[in-house]
């Protein structure tokens, strides 16, 4: 009797394998999951990082933005500092209020212009794109570079 309930499981067992569907439709109740590929770890290592934004360029652009914004000629603007930073957060150091923003350092540059007597801050990320954060809104980076313009 014992082996023919071992030869009966196996039956079972291998007509419920074969019932079964290799890639079943998702449940309208469940979300589908989808996988990230495997990084393997040499293959990480080779990704090139993208080149560094050239701070001289993204000066060039908030000299041109300024002048833009307030009608005046490029001549006219001081550059007052410019140099690479790290900003605490992902606000690039302009925070917006009730806004979120990743807990961690992020690498920019910090540009500060002058028009008129008045000083203009520009902050840039990793892009080295910079934008206009507001002087209430402007909040120094965690470090100052020793590469600084003056």
């Amino acid at each position: 009797m014992y082996p023919r309930t071992v030869v009966i499981s196996l039956a079972v067992l291998a007509l419920l394998a074969a019932c079964q569907q290799d890639d079943p439709a998702p449940s309208v109740d469940q979300p589908e999951v989808v996988e990230e590929p495997i990084v393997e770890e040499e293959e990480a290592m080779q990704v090139t990082p993208p080149a560094d934004p050239s701070l001289d360029d993204a000066v060039e652009m908030a000299r041109q933005d300024l002048a833009e914004r307030l009608d005046s000629d490029t001549e006219a603007i001081r550059v007052l500092d410019a140099r690479r930073v790290t900003w605490r957060d992902g606000s690039r150091g302009c925070p917006e209020e009730g806004m979120m923003y990743t807990q961690a350092l992020v690498e920019g540059l910090y540009i500060l212009l002058e028009l008129n007597g008045e000083q203009h801050a520009y902050h840039a990320g990793r892009d080295g794109v910079p934008f206009a954060c507001p002087a209430e809104r402007s909040q120094p980076p965690l470090e100052r570079d020793s590469g600084a313009r003056q």
